[in-house]
């Protein structure tokens, strides 16, 4: 049992996360890293003792095995250990060698984020399931939209709450949608004291108020 082979199993093994075996490849390199040196050489546990560690038919574990070589993430490894332990021919397992530096020094882990699985096709999948190829080392992840310059809002109105629209008299501060009491002159600057607009409202009772 090696830890560093079952860490590298866990969280760096490049299994391509959209096939529908990704699963069964996963358990499958898990359990032959239960079995493999520090280095990831001389794997070999049988095939009945896999089924039991995934829960997988032979023929499932047999497939996942031949397409665990085919991605590179493990290799035929030397007898010699295997052959000095078990000393009948008819019951010794395949030898296995785990590739541990797939996934770890790879041309395509330089602009992958640590721990992010990748697709088939080489994208990176983030944690929401989106996926993001890399372009010279500039992430393509879609910009999330609460960040984006177009959905920040406009400008604020002026702290009058009135718009930038010029007044329509141009001697109280008055809009066209404005009703009548509103076109007001303001007396003093807090606004808590008015005066009907002498140009565009008409003169009221009782003065300025």
């Amino acid at each position: 049992m090696s830890i560093e082979a079952i860490n590298w199993a866990l969280n760096h093994a490049p299994i391509p996360t959209d096939r529908k075996d990704a699963a069964a490849l996963a358990i499958t390199l898990i359990a032959l890293a239960n079995h493999a040196g520090p280095d990831g050489a001389e794997a070999f546990p049988s095939v009945d003792r896999m089924i039991g560690y995934t829960r997988l038919s032979r023929r499932t574990v047999q497939r996942a095995l031949r397409s665990l070589e085919d991605l590179g993430l493990i290799r035929k490894g030397n007898t010699r250990v295997r052959d000095a332990r078990i000393e009948r021919a008819d019951q010794r397992p395949q030898v296995y060698d785990l590739v541990l530096s797939a996934g770890l020094s790879t041309a395509s882990e330089a602009g992958r984020q640590d721990g992010t699985p990748l697709t088939s096709t080489g994208r990176q999948q983030g944690a929401n399931g989106v996926s993001a190829a890399t372009k010279r080392g500039v992430s393509m992840t879609p910009e999330p939209s609460f960040n984006h310059p177009g959905n920040r809002p406009a400008p604020s109105a002026p702290a009058t709450g009135r718009s930038a629209v010029p007044p329509v008299c141009g001697q109280c501060d008055a809009r066209d949608s404005d009703p009548v009491s509103a076109r007001v002159v303001w007396l003093d600057e807090d606004r808590t004291r008015s005066t009907p607009c002498p140009r565009c409202a008409p003169r009221r009772s009782g003065g300025a108020r």
